[in-house]
């Protein structure tokens, strides 16, 4: 047995202990072969290392457990991010991040064209990873899913985000006459966890094992060889991600890939994943502003989960009566049942503004007196 091959039963944090040398040809064999068993023995822990000691750069860290990335970040005082392939400022693009978390509309757009473009320009290169693996589909008679953070009734941004990106990708693919990829919604059945963003490392380890995504399991990969595309809005911990993998892989699927349209410092996420909190704030700040008003009023505008727990949370109860005038009525209607479907009404600290949100839209003629809408 070979040590690559031994790990599986023991740990990656056995490898720190090898020789420098030894640890970087560990690493490269392990990245080039995304496996299952890597997410339980510590993997994405022990790559964190070799960057953190610049064996690696961040570019090679992306890459494991079948990582794609188009802008990595890093963290840096009040606030600011910047690029950490360039070291030039983000916050252009902290900022559209930072919208597109809430729903902002041109702001996901933004996002899925950066994929687009990515992927476009793969597909164009025989030889890339992408084109390879839609070549061998169609020559196998695979087939290639999409799976982004599971939902319920409410989307997460990366839902909507990959709603539009596939789209527009099966565009090319039918095209090129390759395979065209199966968009999987996957489901929650408990309420998703509040305050997400702000947990730490481990804490979003134990949400992941009791109420996160219903992956498919055995039967689903047992007619066709099936691929898995992981698609999210950031990488930060990796711990969704590696949880699909983990499962997918274990259950038959053909290969597994996860992308990105950003990715933060591990040095920083793996310590504190409270990072990822100060990004999507950046722009949308925890109360009820101006910023949120004018993203909720674009026309075309989706309730995002996040948002509703920003609009309906027990912080901003007495700011929300004099805020609804800045939203327009209909979206608001659609707010309201967004909530309803997610069992917001039964939240203690979200329904006594609900309760007021009713009453606005019964006197817009918005809902009738017994709570119903228009079909």
């Amino acid at each position: 047995m070979t040590l690559l091959s031994s790990i599986a039963a023991r740990s990656w944090a056995e490898v720190l202990q090898a020789p420098d040398d030894v640890q970087l040809s560990l690493f490269r064999q392990a990245a080039a072969r995304p496996c299952g068993d890597d997410v339980k023995t510590g993997f994405r822990a022990f790559t964190a290392d070799l960057l953190g000691r610049g064996l690696i750069d961040m570019s090679e860290y992306v890459t494991i457990l079948g990582g794609n990335a188009l802008v990595c970040l890093k963290a840096g005082p009040q606030g600011s991010f910047h690029n950490m392939r360039t070291g030039h400022d983000a916050g252009e693009l902290a900022a559209i991040y930072s919208r597109a978390k809430y729903g902002g509309v041109d702001d996901i757009r933004y996002l899925a064209r950066g994929l687009v473009d990515y992927l476009y320009a793969e597909l164009d290169d025989p030889c890339s990873q992408w084109a390879v693996l839609f070549q061998d589909a169609k020559a196998s008679g695979d087939s290639v899913v999409m799976m982004t953070t599971g939902w319920r009734n409410v989307p997460s941004t990366a839902n909507v985000l990959y709603d539009l990106v596939v789209d527009a990708v099966n565009l090319k693919l039918a095209h090129m006459t390759l395979p065209t990829i199966i968009n999987v919604k996957l489901p929650r059945l408990a309420p998703p966890c509040e305050n997400y963003a702000s947990l730490s490392l481990g804490e979003r380890e134990q949400v992941n094992l009791v109420q996160d995504h219903v992956i498919p399991a055995e039967n689903f990969y047992r007619w066709s060889g099936v691929h898995v595309i992981f698609g999210d809005d950031v990488l930060v911990t990796g711990s969704t991600a590696d949880k699909v993998l983990h499962e997918s892989l274990r259950n038959g699927a053909k290969s597994f890939r996860a992308l990105y349209p950003v990715a933060i410092d591990p040095k920083v996420a793996l310590t504190d994943a409270t990072v990822e909190d100060r990004l999507n704030s950046v722009v949308i700040a925890p109360q009820l502003g101006d910023a949120l008003a004018q993203l909720l009023s674009a026309p075309g505008y989706q309730p995002i989960l996040r948002t509703l727990r920003l609009l309906f949370g027990e912080g901003n109860r007495d700011a929300l009566e004099a805020f609804l005038p800045k939203v327009p009525g209909p979206t608001w209607l659609g707010l309201y049942k967004a909530a309803l479907g997610n069992e917001f009404m039964v939240q203690v600290q979200c329904s006594p503004s609900l309760v007021l949100l009713r009453s606005y839209l019964t006197r817009l003629g918005l809902l009738d007196d017994a709570g119903r809408a228009a079909l």
